[in-house]
């Protein structure tokens, strides 16, 4: 659109280099008219400015976010009129809960919104049993990032960094279909009893049923009716609204059809819940526990995409099983002076209900023209049930009136996540590509923590703990190819690991007339990696190759963490009175502080091997204001509040700012790292960032240490210039200061 670039394109000498890097290179609407007419087309025949005043209604759509964000969330409850003494008191307790979260620009949806309904029913059935009924009804409208793989269940877009990172694409900008819409509808009811057999014993009963419904469709169709004139004597259909599966492709080439859209998704899951737990008071030194928890998993998945131009787009998910897990626990808990410990085992147990698919690493109902055949054609082997027991103990152990020393040390089990265990996922022509491992066990953690804890003059809580985490069996995909590439899959395997470790401090100050709070400093280290190999080829060049270019071996990196939290608050009824009211009191002002080490990156543009995690990203750091101030009136209690995020407004580097892959390579080859020499060497990290008002400057080379250059590359150095910031400067930073009015009534 720049007069001085437009007609006869960014090369023409208008801009300078460095100008010309922040924009995609553009031939001129000159030339783009005459190829217009030199295509034999006498129908798409336009002048210069006719091609781009058809470049701009192709991109008519705007951005403009004009619906506010918000929250609700209302609750009321009481016993039942007329009813309520006959049937145990019986009371109800309703809430619901709204919100909506504005897209940072819009797609087929321009927000994410959820509504959650919830209603309560209790009665008091006898002096010592109590009945609780609940249901809930919510729904959730987004949209749904459909890859090339795809997406699973439930997986809707929110975030506003998830959202900016779409942004590199002009389609997804334009074209208001592009990702498919989704709705998810979530219903939930359950009953709860509650017995006590005694005045040292009580039982839990609790049965529930939950189910959620997934629905991603196709937008409305395209009108491809040519009634529309954008330039005269020129009709255009009403591209780029509506949805259209084939390809067509606007006046500067960008895509209006064929890849869009693509998700569709009508799954269900259902899960019933049985649970039953047990307490009783033995005696003065022993407080048994046992319980046991049933869960009955419906999977039914259909997920697929779907386009009607092109195969190669077209693949799906669709399965059904009903797996199901129990755990059972037996704890006791002991208290003797000086010494109270948790001394409990828990049987964990996982049944698939069905087996894998008895076939071979290569298959031949892998390959396309088979895989559609697999669930007709091939047995199942036996379901392997996996279950473990697990130890957990705790230990307090008080030395002194004001500390205690303390130590936990337990296994926890979970199941892998579902897409890992089932998933079948295929080509339109049969071709599997993804294959869950039925069998999978199901992830270990062996955690650790000894602590120390100490009351300080009567006003403050200093804890000190270490903690280990060994974590075992957590799933990975495995890539499997055979010789002529008919075969090419993915299975899961247990075959990832963590190991986690670190200490914490924490200060508390739980209660206090004006100021409680706390703050926590956290060492953590982590280290993850995985056993055996991520590809296998039958090709066994292919094979050697992909072990000569992954010999890497990661390394631990410590990334520290602290939080504090103070608040300042005035007591009840504090200061004069003024109209029946105390102004100064019940004040409430609370600071949340937020800092994390930076992480590491690697940058390694010369593919030397071994160069790992060798830049840093800089440290975060963010503070958060909340004023509230509450007035009473008879049985009415009303809040007045402010929330500030980013109470300072700090600028945060996003990666959503680049443009492409040669945009962020730009970026970090203007920063001065230490590994760097001469000039070029520094101490940057990656989010430092040129101000805003100063223009984009380069360092010059100095190969000779030319006084003269090194003097102008300090001015550089001192002001910044040198960096090369991202192109698309909306998106660079991505956490404004936000400023939240809210009010709470409560009565």
């Amino acid at each position: 659109m720049d007069p001085a670039v437009c007609w006869t394109g960014t090369a023409n000498g208008a801009w300078d280099e460095n100008t010309r890097k922040q924009y995609p290179n553009f031939e001129g609407w000159v030339a783009v008219s005459e190829n217009t007419l030199q295509d034999n087309d006498p129908n798409n025949d336009l002048t210069p400015a006719g091609a781009q005043r058809l470049f701009m209604w192709q991109r008519r759509r705007a951005g403009d976010i004009d619906k506010y964000d918000f929250l609700m969330d209302a609750s009321f409850g009481g016993p039942f009129p007329l009813i309520s003494k006959p049937l145990g008191n019986l009371r109800f307790f309703l809430t619901h809960f709204r919100e909506r979260d504005m897209f940072v620009f819009p797609l087929s949806r321009d927000g994410f919104n959820e509504n959650q309904t919830q209603l309560k029913i209790s009665s008091d059935i006898t002096s010592n049993m109590k009945l609780v009924i609940n249901s809930l009804y919510g729904e959730v409208r987004s949209a749904t990032q459909y890859n090339w793989t795809v997406t699973p269940t439930g997986d809707v877009l929110r975030g506003v960094s998830q959202i900016a990172d779409l942004a590199n694409d002009a389609e997804v900008l334009y074209i208001p279909g592009y990702y498919t819409p989704t709705d998810i509808y979530r219903t939930m009811v359950g009953a709860k009893l509650t017995h006590a057999l005694g005045p040292k014993s009580f039982y839990e009963a609790n049965i529930q049923y939950n189910r959620s419904k997934y629905n991603s469709f196709q937008t409305t169709l395209r009108d491809t009716s040519r009634i529309y004139q954008p330039v005269p004597g020129y009709y255009a259909d009403e591209a780029p609204f509506g949805y259209w599966g084939y390809s067509s492709s606007a006046i500067d080439g960008m895509s209006l059809g064929g890849w869009m859209n693509l998700g569709r998704d009508e799954s269900e899951l259902s899960t019933y819940t049985f649970k039953f737990d047990f307490v009783s008071q033995l005696n003065e030194t022993n407080e048994l526990k046992l319980g046991t928890k049933v869960v009955y998993n419906d999977f039914n998945i259909i997920s697929r995409t779907e386009s009607p131009s092109m195969s190669t787009w077209t693949r799906s998910m669709v399965y059904r099983v009903y797996p199901f897990r129990i755990g059972t626990y037996l704890q006791d808990k002991l208290e003797f002076e000086g010494f109270i410990a948790n001394v409990g085992l828990r049987l964990d147990y996982s049944n698939p209900y069905i087996g894998n698919y008895q076939l071979s690493t290569y298959d031949d109902y892998y390959k396309a023209g088979y895989g559609n055949e697999l669930e007709a054609e091939i047995p199942t082997d036996e379901p392997k049930a996996d279950w473990y027991l697990s130890p957990r103990l705790n230990v307090s152990h008080p030395i002194t009136v004001n500390s205690k020393l303390y130590f936990n040390y337990g296994h926890f089990l979970s199941e892998a996540q579902s897409a890992y265990r089932f998933r079948i996922q295929r080509e339109s022509n049969g071709l599997v590509t993804y294959m869950g491992n039925r069998n999978l066990k199901m992830e270990k953690t062996i955690a650790y923590e000894i602590g120390y804890e100490h009351n300080l003059w009567d006003l403050f809580l200093l804890k000190l703990a270490g903690y280990y985490k060994d974590v075992a069996n957590q799933p990975g995909w495995v890539y499997y190819r055979n010789i002529n590439g008919t075969v090419q899959y993915n299975i899961s395997e247990n075959n990832n690991y963590a190991d986690i470790r670190g200490f914490e401090i924490m200060l508390m100050k739980r209660s206090g007339q004006w100021i409680s709070g706390f703050a926590n400093y956290t060492y953590d280290v982590r280290t993850s990696g995985y056993f055996g190999l991520l590809e296998y080829y039958e090709d066994p060049n292919l094979q050697k190759e992909y072990l000569r270019q992954n010999p890497t071996l990661t390394r631990p990196r410590p990334q520290p963490y602290a939080r504090a939290n103070v608040q300042f608050h005035s007591p009840d009824k504090y200061g004069p009175m003024f109209l029946g009211f105390h102004p100064f009191d019940k004040w409430r002002i609370n600071f949340l502080a937020d800092w994390r080490a930076g992480s590491y990156y690697t940058y390694n543009p010369n593919s030397i091997p071994g160069i790992i995690d060798n830049v840093r990203f800089r440290d975060y750091y963010n503070i958060d204001l909340r004023i509230a101030k509450s007035f009473s009136v008879s049985r009415l209690d009303l809040q007045f509040y402010l929330d500030i995020r980013n109470l300072l407004n700090t600028k945060y580097f996003s990666f959503a700012g680049f443009s492409d892959s040669y945009d962020r390579i730009n970026y970090l080859e203007s920063l001065r790292l230490d590994w760097e020499t001469g000039d070029q060497k520094g101490n940057d990290k990656i989010g430092d960032r040129r101000p805003d008002d100063v223009p984009f400057d380069p360092l010059e080379p100095n190969p000779d240490n030319d006084p003269a250059i090194a003097a102008r590359n300090q001015q550089r150095i001192d002001s910044k210039s040198y960096i090369d910031m991202p192109n698309i400067q909306s998106l660079t930073y991505l956490n404004p200061r936000d400023i939240f009015f809210g009010i709470k009534l409560s009565f």
